[in-house]
């Protein structure tokens, strides 16, 4: 999950059923690859030392969207062990 600055955070006002749209459209109709696209994202973001801000700027509804789908994906799996 990314830790959002409170400015960029639009978490609160998204529904997961948007959420998972957004991330969707990210992977090209995959929700997976949108999920795994904004990974790579993240990563190349902190290889180029660029500031954090920066990437929140641009990216604050896709980490928004990420985060919605992460934490409710995330509870298919909570007895699964």
């Amino acid at each position: 999950m990314f830790r959002i600055p409170d400015f960029y955070d639009v978490t609160p006002m998204m529904e997961f059923k948007y959420a998972a749209e957004k991330m969707t459209s990210f992977g090209r109709g995959d929700l997976l690859e949108g999920m795994n696209a904004m990974d790579r994202v993240w990563e190349e973001h902190c290889a180029s030392g660029n500031d954090d801000d920066d990437f929140f700027e641009n990216y604050g509804y896709e980490c928004s969207a990420y985060n919605i789908v992460f934490e409710g994906m995330s509870k298919l799996f909570e007895g699964a062990k």
